[in-house]
């Protein structure tokens, strides 16, 4: 499971366009949980 902080990174990078894979592989999960 996702901490918040985890999930508005996520959300702040989606915004600046950045792709899934790439948001996975940085904070350690699936592209699923992305």
């Amino acid at each position: 499971m996702l901490s918040r902080e985890d999930f508005y990174m996520i959300k702040q990078m989606r915004q600046q366009g950045a792709y899934i894979v790439d948001i996975a592989t940085q904070i350690g999960c699936s592209e699923r949980t992305v």
